[in-house]
């Protein structure tokens, strides 16, 4: 059957929004994080096995597939559980990706009556085909097909608030695609999660990059919404150095947090730093992007020090510190115009949104 576009194409840009009682910044909790607490007294990384632990990522070709596969080869890389597919996840997803082709649009909240509804909020659409009360999603749209399988899925991991879900202690996931058949319609791509089980401890820390990490990208088009560097407007939109976050566990809260982010010879690399103290929708994380691009073939040094906050973790002063090597090349951030003239067409071409890895159900 034909799809109808309603509504021409806004330029793009990412969003993130959040929404019931696990909006960002919340950390309400349903209590399932509680088997695993711990009442040590000090932070650290959690141990970042690195790539050899996931070997290299081949794509499939198939979009869905991909994007859950992109997903757990960066987990492994950082020692995290591999997300399990679930079928009836999957087909929330699949569903939500077409009612935004059928409404040329990308969000979360669908309304009744629209074409392609099936439920309101991302936990409504799951639990019509799978009963849990932890729903996270992502969900990215771009303008015509997408350029390759793993064009969506990469853009929503490097972009900092869209990280963080992806590296929850979540356990099951499932992806959904719509693809465009014409350059006027939207492609989309939802990944939903469900479930949880704590595999980052209360007083740990997820980096990334990771220490060690080696290939890292120089650059990131800085186009999301809540925008890391709105600090500086003239940032948004424009090539930045590639963001460095922190992420914690279910309930974790970040506050004093001083970012420090330098080169080899120790000179101090400019960065915005963002965490869940001064921005709600930085939930469990804290960040900083540096405001231009890092240098290629370059060891930089990230220090992070603070209070964290957590279930069973008393506010607890950290101070943790790592290194990563950027790639020999710089690349070419995804969502980015590559000239005047395709931004005066089209705008930045990907714009996506996201919501918290934990929605409580009233």
């Amino acid at each position: 059957m034909k799809r109808t576009i309603i509504a021409a194409l806004a330029a793009g840009g990412l969003a993130a929004c959040g929404g019931g009682g696990g909006s960002p910044g919340g950390n309400a909790s349903t209590g399932a994080g509680s088997g695993s607490s711990t009442n040590a007294s000090t932070v650290a990384l959690l141990s970042a096995p690195g790539a050899s632990a996931s070997g290299v990522f081949s794509a499939t070709g198939d979009t869905a597939t991909d994007a859950l596969g992109y997903i757990n080869n960066m987990r492994a890389q950082v020692g995290l559980a591999a997300l399990t597919s679930q079928s009836g996840v999957a087909q929330a997803a699949a569903n939500h990706s077409l009612w935004e082709q059928d409404n040329n649009t990308v969000g979360h909240v669908e309304t009744s009556g629209q074409t392609g509804y099936t439920g309101a909020t991302p936990s409504d659409r799951v639990n019509l085909y799978y009963s849990t009360s932890s729903v996270g999603e992502v969900t990215a749209g771009f303008s015509g097909p997408f350029a390759s399988s793993t064009e969506a899925i990469e853009a929503l991991f490097d972009a900092p608030f869209h990280r963080a879900v992806m590296l929850f202690d979540s356990v099951h996931a499932g992806a959904g695609v719509a693809n465009a058949t014409s350059s006027a319609q939207l492609s989309t791509l939802t990944v939903d999660f469900a479930d949880y089980k704590q595999v980052i401890a209360d007083n740990q820390l997820v980096a990334w990059p990771y220490s060690g990490m080696t290939g890292v990208n120089t650059g990131w088009f800085a186009n999301e919404s809540p925008n890391p560097v709105a600090a500086q407007p003239a940032l948004e939109s424009t090539v930045v150095g590639y963001p460095v976050t922190l992420t914690g566990g279910d309930n974790a809260a970040f506050s004093n947090v001083s970012f420090t982010i330098t080169d080899a010879s120790g000179a101090n690399v400019p960065c915005i730093e963002t965490d869940s103290s001064n921005n709600s929708d930085a939930t469990r994380e804290a960040m900083c992007v540096p405001t231009a691009r890092l240098a290629k073939s370059t060891t930089y040094t990230a220090k992070v020090s603070g209070t964290l906050t957590n279930t069973s973790l008393a506010a607890t002063s950290f101070s943790v510190s790592w290194q990563f090597t950027t790639a020999a090349t710089d690349n070419t951030p995804i969502g980015a115009p590559t000239s005047a003239s395709t931004q005066s067409a089209s705008g930045a071409r990907a714009f996506e949104q996201i919501t918290p890895p934990r929605v409580i159900l009233n």
